[in-house]
């Protein structure tokens, strides 16, 4: 299932501000990089780590939108129950800002101790971090298809699940010049190309979109 944002006649001029907006952001990426690449710099979708392409139930990887409940042992008073930001960062008590999306909920839990350690807030500190709700995927979907635009995926969506709603290619689509602009933990641009994820080849099948990423189809 899918969502569509959608706006009243008194909004639309806002919405279609923004999409532009976001185009505009969006090329702007694709500019940059390699000056002797005509499509600028990129990572083939098969060349990231493993653990940016999707991960298992035992390791989810949180994102923004999550909303995670921090416990530190003897310490009540430190424990939290927030939403992580779209910079991808979790406010924790005593600590502030605690970059948290992209992380696994233990590896963020082993961050938390190590902050409060380093700022002797409390000794041998011992956390545990739950994820408590998942949130939907939130993304932009630019370039050449049918109707761009800005969409809700439900979480553990792929590649599949945001060209379709999409409405597919238009007819002036490269379809082996297809990127996912991350912004989150830092910027990077993936190719990949859609032969691939029709015939179940490589990692394309098991990518998993996270909110704030741009699908652009040039």
């Amino acid at each position: 299932m899918f969502t569509r944002v959608k706006s009243n006649s008194s909004s639309r001029s806002i919405t279609q501000s923004h999409i532009s907006g976001l185009c505009a952001v969006a090329l702007a990426v694709v500019a940059s990089g390699c000056a002797s690449s005509p499509t600028g710099k990129f990572v083939w979708l098969d060349d990231l780590p493993a653990g940016q392409i999707g991960s298992p139930a035992d390791a989810y990887q949180t994102g923004p939108g999550d909303v995670l409940s921090v416990q530190v042992f003897s310490h009540p008073e430190m424990s939290i129950r927030s939403r992580i930001r779209l910079d991808g960062n979790l406010t924790v008590s005593f600590l502030g800002d605690v970059p948290a999306a992209g992380k696994t909920l233990s590896a963020l839990a082993r961050e938390i101790e190590k902050q409060l350690d380093a700022r002797n807030l409390v000794v041998s500190p011992r956390a545990t971090v739950v994820l408590d709700e998942v949130a939907p995927i939130k993304l932009s979907i630019l370039g050449e298809v049918k109707t761009p635009g800005l969409y809700t995926l439900e979480s553990g969506s792929g590649l599949a699940e945001a060209l379709a709603t999409s409405g597919g290619f238009t007819e002036f689509a490269h379809r082996d010049q297809i990127y996912i602009i991350r912004r989150v933990p830092e910027l990077i641009r993936i190719r990949f190309r859609y032969a691939d994820l029709t015939a179940g080849k490589g990692s394309a099948v098991t990518f998993r979109l996270k909110t704030g990423d741009t699908l652009l189809i040039q």
